[in-house]
């Protein structure tokens, strides 16, 4: 009995220790920490001359990403895409293909650089590569208030760039550490870490924080092994060219003139009649004919000196609609074209005595957009120079219309007009107001984001459409004056009530064949309502379209000198 008892002892000693060291093992395989390294290839998705690009710490090529944007590197240095330079650093770098240039505007001068160039760090601005630009990340650096940091020398190339200037907080390692790719012990190693390495902390969790490591990698560590966290602020030595445009004395109030002919300046005064508070007059005379940037002039100089007699400021307006369709990104595209356009465009400043140019191109492509904000910035520059005023017709911001650049127009024109009408407009496919009161909430508050207050001019209806919708759902409307549509509603049996939702006076009535007649009215009260927001806002200026189509206190109401 004895003996069986040292047996089964020993038997279950055995077994303590198999499942000790079973225990072990299990603890060890959970809480030791892995040597297993990255693949960095895969992490930072750069190989050969690819080079990674990190835009304030985020990796902009990542690998779950559908998304990849690379640099390249040549000569020893980083070459960005220039579509990433437009659409995450600077926007204002434009490739003139047709001389293969890049061109930069700057509020006095049109700075060229070809790849023929050379930069002073002694490599060309841009080089072409895959039919696609690339840019210098130094003549980048010039003109952008940026820093970058870069590690080249690594078989995983990266490049760090930073636009934005907020606080950093750095640590430094009480002890080594390995940075790894993701909070956990048993995450591969990105790059080891000795003891007063300094890391820059992107994020902190329970145990563990994000870093930006000494040699350029990004990943997690030990909360626990770091100490001595401070803060450092960066420093730019960037210095930013600020045009210095023209503006009027008091906020303008603009009506605009619809002039399809030869117009008498004979015929002004009775024009003008109800327009006294008006201190701009913004006739069209000007149209783009063709491809070539031909345009058409029914200047008058006797009209711009009786409106100087009549203290108006005379802002003449260049459409892209009252001729023959015009393709813009032919016409915008081209080096030489936008130059001739430019030297007609002064000369008629210098001969019919112009205050002011107003551009209004209208259904601009999606693909012509940076070609006509080249346009405007070259057209600023030498309008500038004379002292000339730059303004500049566009839509509300919505989506659909990020072709019309805001922004660079802010920088580059000294008025912004947001045209607040048409909201329903001829080729709508239901009927509407022309201009609600929170259509125009959204020119001011959309615009905003981009536009100065002090640019931002908002453009009102003078006119009112009458809208006729069929019981087969067709819809057409009649678009004038909005005291002769009144007139209109009223004789065709219109019943007008006040509309809460678009601050406007609706008429409604039903035919006999069952057509539903609707009529949302822009009158005083209308524009009583849009005013204010104006106002409340104190926003640079009012515009409206047109002369001939105002009611006899429009211009009363639309004054916000007063």
């Amino acid at each position: 009995m004895r003996k069986k008892g040292k047996i089964l002892s020993k038997f279950v000693w055995f077994v303590v220790i198999l499942f000790f060291i079973f225990a072990s093992y299990k603890a060890y395989q959970r809480y030791s920490f892995t040597k297993e390294r990255a693949d960095l290839a895969k992490y930072i998705g750069a190989t050969g001359d690819e080079v990674a690009i990190y835009l304030n710490d985020n990796l902009q090529n990542h690998y779950d990403s559908d998304i990849k944007h690379k640099a390249i590197m040549q000569h020893g240095t980083v070459y960005i895409p220039l579509s990433f330079v437009k659409a995450f650093i600077n926007n204002r770098f434009y490739f003139a293909r047709d001389i293969n240039k890049i061109l930069y505007c700057i509020p006095d001068e049109i700075r060229v650089s070809g790849d023929t160039d050379i930069h002073q760090i002694g490599n060309a601005p841009h080089i072409i590569f895959k039919d696609e630009p690339y840019l210098l990340i130094d003549y980048v650096k010039d003109y952008t208030n940026m820093r970058y940091d870069s590690y080249l020398d690594d078989e995983n190339k990266r490049v760090y760039i930073y636009t934005d200037w907020d606080k950093e907080t750095i640590a430094y390692l009480k002890s080594r550490e390995s940075a790894r790719l993701q909070g956990g012990n048993k995450s591969p190693v990105i790059t080891d870490l000795k003891k007063g390495e300094e890391v820059k902390v992107l994020e902190k969790m329970t145990k563990w924080i994000k870093v930006k490591t000494a040699d350029g990698y990004i990943g997690y560590i030990r909360k626990n092994k770091v100490n001595k966290e401070t803060e450092r602020i960066p420093i730019s030595d960037y210095i930013e060219i600020v045009r210095k445009g023209t503006k009027l004395d008091k906020k303008p109030c603009i009506g605009f003139h619809q002039v399809l002919s030869n117009y008498s300046a004979s015929k002004l005064p009775e024009l003008l009649k109800n327009a006294k508070n008006m201190n701009v007059i913004a006739p069209t005379w000007y149209v783009i004919r063709n491809n070539d940037g031909d345009i058409r002039s029914i200047a008058n100089d006797a009209y711009s000196q009786y409106c100087h007699g009549k203290k108006l400021s005379v802002w003449a307006t260049i459409n892209n609609f009252d001729l023959e369709d015009v393709d813009e990104k032919a016409i915008f595209s081209n080096t030489l074209t936008r130059r001739k356009m430019i030297d007609k465009i002064l000369r008629e400043v210098a001969v019919n005595s112009l205050d002011g140019i107003n551009l209004d191109i209208e259904q601009l492509s999606y693909d012509a957009g940076e070609d006509y904000t080249e346009f405007v910035r070259e057209l600023s520059i030498e309008l500038t120079k004379i002292g000339c005023i730059l303004s500049i017709d566009t839509y509300v911001p919505y989506g659909f219309n990020k072709q019309y650049d805001l922004k660079e127009y802010n920088d580059f024109c000294d008025y912004v007009i947001i045209m607040c009408y048409d909201e329903h407009y001829s080729g709508s496919k239901e009927a509407g107001s022309v201009s609600s009161i929170n259509y125009v909430k959204d020119g001011i508050n959309l615009s905003l984001t981009n536009v100065d207050k002090d640019k931002l001019i908002i453009g009102l209806p003078y006119y009112t459409r009458i809208w006729t919708t069929t019981t087969e759902g067709k819809v057409t409307s009649i678009a004038g004056a909005s005291q002769a549509m009144e007139s209109a509603a009223l004789t065709q049996g219109l019943k007008f009530t006040f509309d809460e939702t678009t601050c406007q006076n609706y008429g409604v009535k039903t035919t006999q064949e069952g057509s539903l007649v609707e009529c949302w009215m822009e009158d005083d009260l209308s524009l009583a309502y849009k005013v204010h927001e104006i106002k409340k806002m104190d926003l640079a200026g009012t515009a409206a379209w047109k002369l001939t189509q105002e009611r006899e206190n429009f211009f009363k109401i639309i004054n916000i000198n007063e």
